[in-house]
């Protein structure tokens, strides 16, 4: 399988589902048929690594997924990183689901917190602060799963990305939290199930000056 930017496997996992098949091969070589439980653990891991193309629907203002997941909470609160008022959007990731994580939208990196310097008690490992070009603020925030800690997030301060583009990968899934502005409108509920790249989680207003 091709490792491109629209690979059908992350390239996170490629190595692992490589040796995979090469102790598939060996044991298909040295023992013959009886080795079939380790080409259903090829296919398993092939399936669990996929990171399936998606496309960003053409909304300038949207903000989108940034993972395959379930809406577990909206509420107003205060954003621990920008001390404002925000709307924060929760998302927890599946076990099972697809790891890539996505832009929620286009712009430019202007801080990106890690470990230690996360503010205490909010849980993340990793907070990223995204600004559009029309100045509208995003935070988004990345607790890691009870089974894996590790999270790679590729982005860096002074960077750019566009809406819904790959920027990290999260094995075995993690809790994310979304800092809105609050005069945003929620396009989603608690319960609804949202896909990375895809799922309109809200929008940004832009009032026109009279």
């Amino acid at each position: 399988m091709p490792v491109s930017q629209h690979s059908s496997i992350a390239k996170e996992g490629m190595p692992l589902l490589i040796v995979a098949i090469i102790g598939a091969l060996l044991l298909q070589i040295f023992y013959g048929g009886v080795t079939w439980p380790s080409w259903l653990l090829v296919l398993a891991l092939g399936w669990l690594l996929r990171d399936p193309q998606r496309s960003t629907p053409a909304s300038p203002l949207g903000i989108v997924a940034p993972v395959d997941g379930k809406v577990t909470a909206i509420e107003h609160t205060k954003d621990p990183y920008l001390s404002r008022d925000s709307v924060k959007i929760s998302i927890r990731m599946p076990l099972y689901g697809t790891f890539t994580l996505r832009s929620v939208t286009e712009g430019n990196i202007i801080q990106h917190w890690m470990d230690e310097t996360v503010p205490r008690g909010s849980g993340h490992t990793h907070a990223v602060w995204l600004q559009t070009d029309e100045e509208d603020d995003v935070v988004l925030a990345l607790q890691p799963g009870r089974f894996f800690g590790r999270i790679a997030c590729y982005l860096s301060t002074g960077d750019r990305v566009g809406q819904g583009r790959r920027c990290g990968y999260i094995p075995l899934g993690a809790q994310l939290d979304i800092y809105l502005p609050a005069d945003c409108p929620v396009k989603v509920k608690v319960g609804d199930k949202v896909w990375g790249g895809e799922s309109i989680l809200a929008q940004f207003i832009h009032r026109t000056p009279n």
